[in-house]
């Protein structure tokens, strides 16, 4: 098999998206830390196979801690990142069962409706009050090993409870990258075990990852001339139309 192929199935419109997706989804991750998986699954599973975009997700997410990992060492909490950690072990092998047996269409308009839900949520300010207790993190990491191992946005709760509990960007940021890196890794040896994982996905994956790399570089750079709040925002609204387009499809398709 080449390596650098491309899948057959794929029509020039489907290769449009998924190369925006992937462009932007990198840009923002490497300017806040997150929102990666969220832009490229949302997006690419309105053109594709679900499980062939949460798999390149997570190998890329792998690749973009890797490249951002220097600059967050000294930032990283590693006590809260290593509770959300232990709840994720629980959670993913019940989110890569979902992916591999649960009907594609349903899962899609899952997809949208959990992107829909988490970005409003954080959009709109959403607060805790008081800061977590071990319990909470720990409850917070296994929804969000659930939501990684489905459909590869797992920063999406992690995210929303570092926002809702107050913590400054550069602290939210040091910690989904740190807790990526683990939890993707986690994430594809559990797919691995549902023969989820396939060589086409892997192949797929190498392809995108020069644009990844080139995109997390640009938004870590912040040539976007936008303040974190801005961009931030801007992201999360470009999620919520993501989903809502993915919403719309979907009740559609099930009609």
């Amino acid at each position: 098999m080449n390596v650098f192929a491309l899948p057959q199935d794929l029509t020039t419109a489907a290769l449009a998206v998924m190369l925006t997706g992937l462009a932007i989804g990198a840009i923002a991750r490497g300017y806040s830390g997150f929102g990666f998986s969220a832009i490229l699954v949302s997006s690419w599973a309105l053109v594709t196979d679900p499980a062939r975009a949460v798999v390149v997700a997570l190998c890329l997410e792998v690749a973009a801690s890797i490249m951002q990992a220097f600059s967050v060492w000294r930032e990283i909490p590693w006590k809260r990142v290593a509770l959300l950690m232990a709840g994720a072990v629980i959670g993913t092998p019940a989110g890569a069962y979902l992916l591999a047996h649960a009907p594609r269409e349903p899962l899609k308009l899952a997809i949208g409706v959990f992107v829909l839900i988490s970005a409003g949520l954080l959009l709109f300010g959403f607060k805790l009050k008081g800061k977590s207790h071990g319990s909470r993190t720990a409850a917070v990491g296994v929804a969000s090993g659930v939501a990684n191992g489905a459909v590869a946005m797992g920063g999406l709760p992690v995210a929303l409870f570092l926002t809702a509990e107050g913590e400054r960007p550069h602290q939210i940021r040091a910690s989904v990258i740190a807790y990526f890196f683990l939890l993707d890794i986690a994430g594809l040896i559990f797919l691995a075990r549902e023969s989820v994982v396939t060589a086409e996905m892997l192949s797929l994956a190498a392809i995108s990852l020069p644009i990844t790399a080139f995109g997390v570089w640009l938004g870590g750079r912040r040539f976007l001339g936008a303040t974190p709040d801005s961009f931030r925002r801007t992201t999360l609204v470009m999620l919520m139309g993501i989903a809502a387009i993915g919403i719309v499809r979907g009740l559609w398709v099930l009609s």
